[in-house]
């Protein structure tokens, strides 16, 4: 363990946050060039960028990386990965399947206004906390959180609950998987509950649970004006499971329930060129067009 690694644990605790909390705020605006602020709220260290708070994790994790990071507009990564095809229009309904700790979910949120609804499927237990304290946090009211996975059938699976990184964090279908339990449903018997009728965008970001996810559209498909699917081969290219290789079920999938394809085949990040646009009359550009 590196000395400053050892002394972030060791101010990591009742009556050394605060100071931590001052350094760590003091750096970040360095670093970032922003009005920003590191605290301790309530168990989880958060951190705001203007009026925008983001609850982050129990432990400090930060890093002038990181700090780095929360230059320039918040939304820019909402934006450039999932709304490539879609500018949000007040009242439109955006689900967002894997919200993950809320990254998204403050853009999707204020880009449908008070009229429209966002409804955030997250189902590892920590980042449900997470998301439920953002949209708390930033008074979000047309956001409905669910602590649930999609698959293709209503029941309980198990998610891996990584200590490395969050965003690993994947739905486990191996007998005897040791992972954590959660409740898992399909998106038309989500749909169905929350009286969604015509659903303009769904993001959906569940490394690699995509298959069944998909599979469990069921009626609900022809009412998704657009779709955006994080496909994860890449992770089966750096050897971490056959289960993640699903881009060609993806996008037969989607071309069979009537929605053109797009992508970013030339895209120098092998996650982004993984992502699956499904497009209904949308104008485009046709070099990202995908012939299947």
């Amino acid at each position: 363990m590196s000395y400053k690694r050892f002394l972030i644990r060791l101010l990591d605790r009742p009556g050394g946050r605060l100071l931590l909390s001052s350094i760590a705020t003091r750096l970040a605006r360095h670093i970032s060039h922003s009005e920003v602020d590191v605290k301790y709220v309530n168990g989880l260290w958060t951190h705001r960028i203007g009026t925008d708070y983001f609850p982050d994790d129990p432990r400090f994790l930060y890093s002038p990386g990181q700090f780095d990071s929360w230059k320039g507009d918040p939304a820019h990564h909402t934006k450039e990965f999932w709304l490539q095809h879609y500018q949000p229009e007040t009242g439109d309904v955006v689900i967002d399947a894997g919200a993950g700790r809320g990254e998204d979910i403050l853009t999707f949120s204020r880009s449908v206004g008070p009229t429209g609804r966002v409804i955030a499927l997250e189902p590892h237990p920590l980042s449900f906390n997470i998301l439920n304290r953002l949209c708390a946090l930033n008074r979000l009211s047309n956001v409905t959180c669910l602590q649930v996975a999609l698959m293709n059938q209503p029941g309980t699976v198990r998610i891996s609950n990584s200590a490395s990184w969050w965003g690993e964090n994947a739905i486990q279908l191996a007998e005897g998987s040791s992972g954590i339990q959660v409740p898992a449903t399909t998106l038309a018997e989500v749909c169905q509950k929350q009286g969604l009728l015509d659903i303009a965008l769904v993001k959906m970001n569940i490394e690699g649970a995509e298959r069944y996810a998909l599979l469990g559209t069921a009626e609900v498909i022809p009412r998704i004006r657009q779709i955006c699917v994080a496909c994860h081969d890449f992770r089966a290219e750096n050897g971490e499971g056959e289960h993640f290789r699903t881009r060609v079920f993806v996008e037969q999938f989607l071309s069979a329930h009537g929605f053109t394809l797009a992508s970013r085949p030339n895209d120098p990040r092998d996650y982004v060129r993984d992502h699956i646009f499904g497009l209904r009359a949308v104008k485009f550009p046709v070099q990202n067009v995908l012939h299947c």
